[in-house]
């Protein structure tokens, strides 16, 4: 083999490897956003890297042919047409897939002009960028349980104190006659 041919077989197997690991990535993710990070400083980008890594969200930039064919490999689609121009990539993860949604906000309350989204796919449903306010408007996983649970546990807390209510003032009353069957003895 020349070494031209071997160069050739060592990127092509580089950029499988790469597709095949953009393709288990997103197979696990809830949640991918398509953003356009033509804008941003290398500043910008560090300090958004160091944040996002500290919450656990994965945020990557790859070359949108091989986005697109890691897409195809997991089976995710409607997101195609969205690969034009510099893209990055942000996963949410299964205990709050709006987190990317939210810290995107977040940034750019800062930088309105950067890191704009161009396309969400949400659970295998795809959603065009400027559904990114909304998104990041919805509770997280901990705050939806956390609502249930007082829903539930609230009917059960409102008949307990219409049980008790009623009961404490006979209770009282019976008490009242009690002290006052004593003092007439």
């Amino acid at each position: 083999m020349k070494k031209a041919d071997k160069k050739t077989s060592l990127q092509r197997q580089k950029k499988q490897e790469l597709i095949d690991s953009l393709a288990k990535e997103f197979s696990a993710a809830p949640s991918i956003y398509l953003l356009d990070f033509q804008k941003i400083t290398v500043v910008q980008d560090n300090a958004l890297r160091l944040n996002l890594r500290k919450k656990g969200i994965v945020y990557k930039a790859a070359k949108n042919r091989l986005v697109r064919e890691a897409l195809k490999k997991a089976n995710i689609v409607g997101l195609d047409s969205y690969l034009k121009g510099a893209t990055s990539i942000m996963l949410g993860n299964e205990e709050d897939p709006m987190l990317p949604a939210r810290e995107i906000v977040e940034f750019h309350k800062a930088s309105p002009d950067i890191l704009k989204a161009k396309g969400i796919s949400l659970d295998n449903s795809a959603l065009k960028g400027s559904e990114l306010e909304n998104l990041a408007k919805m509770p997280g996983k901990k705050e939806i349980l956390g609502q249930i649970i007082s829903l539930m546990l609230s009917p059960g807390a409102n008949l307990i104190a219409l049980i008790k209510g009623p009961g404490s003032k006979i209770a009282g009353q019976i008490k009242a006659l009690e002290e006052k069957l004593e003092t007439a003895k």
